[in-house]
């Protein structure tokens, strides 16, 4: 996991983004961003606000929504 963000972060350096969406013409430079960014595509929606029940593709959205 440290190796894997020591490579991330060398990336981060030199632009490179060698994770692309098949959908569409984004890329990224961490598989974890591309992961979450798959959602916009497929809309899958996994975090919900228990006491209204609004669903959100991601975790900083949801948080956004209580404040």
């Amino acid at each position: 996991n440290r190796v894997y963000n020591l490579k991330a972060h060398l990336r981060s350096h030199t632009n490179s983004k060698p994770f692309s969406c098949p959908d569409c013409d984004r890329s990224f430079s961490r598989k974890h961003d591309l992961q979450r960014h798959a959602r916009v595509h497929t809309g899958d929606k996994p975090y919900m606000c228990e006491p209204c029940g609004k669903t959100f593709p991601r975790s900083d959205a949801l948080r956004r929504h209580w404040k």
